[in-house]
């Protein structure tokens, strides 16, 4: 697959993976040396490389390198849930599930995994929403329900729904965990909300009925992991600052 920008180039030499080709534009040409010291490397107008790519948004250079889904037998074959995983559910933005793969990889996520039941492909678009993050986290397709099955065995299951029975913030989270999110139209399957141990909602207090997914996932994750150090006694609420429950939060940890 080729894909293209200054960070994703970044990430993908972090991740120590050599590109089979490299189209760059003149002076992008040592940046792309150093990174690429093994590689071909094509010095090429910039046009060439909205041609390639698809795209005006290359910031001029472009990369040839081999990109696929995982299962979850390849994830288990060299590694274990330590922290939680993502699950999306019928997520078929690319844009938002790039973010969504970046949110989960800046925050310790394990995976990101999608269900194969209306997901869509990788594309250049999902590694550049991404910044790159795509090679430092395995991302898994896999049908629904076998996979969640398998996770049901080694975490809890949550769900994040408008009918959830709970809200977000007097939920206490505990890992590894396997938190679910449905598309912005459909929200969680019934298939999914079968396996879930909690459905939760997060509350909103302004005028504006929804978020987008991803940034439900940005919120979600942070403070499912705040949640799970506190309730182990590793955060302390002193240092943040005071909400009053007409906020939204409650001031104590509700069973």
């Amino acid at each position: 697959m080729l894909v293209y920008g200054k960070q994703v180039a970044k990430e993908i030499a972090k991740a120590k993976i050599k590109p089979k080709r490299i189209w760059v534009k003149k002076n992008l040409y040592e940046f792309a040396k150093r990174h690429f010291p093994n590689s071909e490397i094509r010095i090429v107008h910039p046009n060439v490389i909205s041609k390639l790519s698809g795209s005006e948004d290359h910031q001029g250079i472009a990369i040839l390198v081999d990109i696929k889904y995982k299962t979850l037998k390849d994830f288990f074959s060299t590694k274990k849930i330590k922290n939680f995983v993502v699950f999306l559910d019928g997520v078929q933005d690319v844009g938002n599930i790039g973010n969504i793969i970046r949110i989960t990889e800046f925050f310790g996520g394990d995976a990101v995994i999608i269900s194969s039941e209306k997901s869509p492909d990788i594309t250049p678009a999902m590694i550049k929403s991404s910044s790159g993050s795509f090679f430092h986290i395995d991302v898994i397709k896999e049908k629904r329900k076998s996979v969640l099955g398998e996770l049901k065995k080694m975490t809890k299951i949550y769900c994040f729904d408008v009918r959830g029975e709970r809200d977000i913030f007097t939920t206490k989270f505990e890992f590894p965990a396997t938190l679910c999110f449905g598309s912005e139209d459909e929200g969680v399957s019934s298939e999914t909300l079968e396996f879930s141990d909690e459905v939760i909602k997060i509350p909103g207090f302004g005028k504006t009925e929804s978020l987008n997914v991803a940034s439900s996932v940005a919120i979600a994750v942070s403070f499912a992991i705040f949640s799970h150090h506190y309730n182990q006694g590793n955060l302390s609420l002193s240092s943040y600052p005071k909400i009053q429950p007409s906020q939204g939060f409650s001031e104590k940890w509700e069973d």
